[in-house]
């Protein structure tokens, strides 16, 4: 567990999906992911003051190197926050780890005066689609139940529920129904958190607020019915989380900058 000893307003950024590789010029579908990460990040540093912590959310790397975790790690130390991280289906948990060596990066568990955010691992190694394990239930279940006091943020790498786009409700959390049954049984969760389809959403549900943020680099077409390629810009997401419960969120997108992308790729 890391505390964070803020007392007032807890500030958040997430990034997501940044496929990293090893090589510094490494790409997905024509973006060089590195790239659009510093400029996602010179903007964070632009917009953001006093962040609190930040979260990234999965696919943090496209080979699953070590090398490329260890880009992450260098393109974040500028920031004072901490940053933690969650497995997509692109990592390699064991490269991850030797990365976080030492570190607080793979934290499951962060508490604030008011707030704690949970950190559950989606992955299914060898699949795109993710699955929330039954130890990660009890684990969430668990952790929820221990701190009925603290408004809470749940973060995954898969969406638990549909986009409205045929291909990416293919490859979301199988069972997502288990999930949304532990969230329903407490009261205390605010949001559910998410990156994988490299598009924003804002959704709500019972009371929760549910929120998908775009990749720091290649954007998919939001209702497409196959796999498609965004024009838009890579983005990140801010949160604010308010001490009675409150949250203010928004994303915001690199301004500026062209990126050069290959539209004629039908899957990645």
């Amino acid at each position: 567990m890391y505390t964070l000893q803020q007392s007032g307003s807890l500030r958040l950024v997430q990034i997501t999906d940044t496929h990293l590789n090893e090589p510094e010029d490494g790409h997905l579908l024509g973006m060089q992911t590195l790239h659009s990460l510093r400029c996602v990040l010179d903007t964070v540093r632009q917009e953001q003051q006093d962040i609190d912590a930040i979260l990234v959310t999965g696919d943090l790397s496209q080979d699953g190197s070590e090398r490329s975790y260890q880009h992450l790690r260098t393109a974040l130390d500028g920031f004072s926050a901490p940053s933690f991280w969650l497995a997509g289906n692109h990592d390699e948990r064991a490269a991850m780890q030797r990365a976080d060596i030492p570190g607080d990066h793979l934290t499951r568990v962060i508490r604030a005066p008011h707030w704690q955010i949970i950190l559950i691992n989606s992955q299914v190694p060898g699949k795109v689609f993710g699955r929330i394990s039954q130890a990660e239930l009890d684990f969430l279940e668990q952790t929820l139940s221990e701190r009925p006091d603290l408004h809470t943020l749940v973060t995954f790498h898969h969406h638990p529920v549909d986009m409205g786009s045929r291909w990416i409700d293919k490859i979301g959390i199988r069972n997502a129904e288990q999930l949304l049954d532990v969230i329903d049984r407490h009261n205390n969760v605010r949001c559910l958190l998410w990156g994988h389809v490299h598009q924003e959403s804002d959704q709500m549900r019972n009371g929760v607020r549910l929120l998908s943020t775009p990749s720091t680099c290649v954007q998919f077409e939001p209702g497409s019915e196959d796999f498609s390629v965004d024009t838009r810009a890579p983005g990140y997401r801010w949160l604010e989380l308010h001490a009675d419960g409150r949250l203010d969120t928004g994303v915001s997108r690199v301004e500026g900058i062209h990126f050069e992308v290959d539209y004629s790729v039908k899957g990645y």
